[in-house]
């Protein structure tokens, strides 16, 4: 990767339909050249995939965090397994601290989510004890994050 790279990534995280000539506009190269660069980009797995970010607030999802600490340190492949096939499981993160997991769950209500928490992540994480938190209000949610500076 390269400083063109970062800016052409930098770019689509914030505006994923921007054209080919937009971006080549930006970086100074033609769009063929920005266009190969991009599906490089994407070949490689640095670019995931394209995506339009719906407002789950105003379709009616509702979110929580959950945090999942673990007795057993064997249960851990079976909980990874299940949370990587399930839709709601928005993310799922290994983390330090007192959990082991910090999970990202949208459901499409409140008795969704309940059945989630009650039922499926405990199955999957069996002996592993739980603390959820209800977002209310989400103040700030992005897919832009700070990209390396290359000279």
């Amino acid at each position: 990767m390269d400083a063109l790279d970062i800016a052409l990534i930098g770019r689509l995280c914030r505006d994923g339909r921007a054209t080919w000539a937009e971006l080549a506009t930006e970086v100074g190269l033609t769009p063929p050249a920005v266009a190969a660069r991009v599906r490089r980009l994407e070949a490689g797995g640095i670019i995931r995939q394209f995506a339009a970010l719906a407002d789950p607030e105003r379709v009616g999802a509702v979110t929580a965090f959950v945090e999942v600490t673990f007795d057993d340190p064997q249960a851990h492949d079976e909980f990874r397994q299940v949370v990587t096939r399930l839709v709601a499981v928005q993310e799922c993160h290994r983390v330090a601290g007192d959990a082991h997991y910090l999970v990202k769950v949208r459901a499409r209500s409140s008795s969704e989510l309940e059945s989630l928490l009650a039922a499926v992540l405990p199955k999957a994480a069996r002996g592993a004890t739980f603390r959820v938190s209800m977002v209310l209000t989400t103040v700030k949610e992005s897919p832009v994050f700070p990209l390396p500076k290359l000279d």
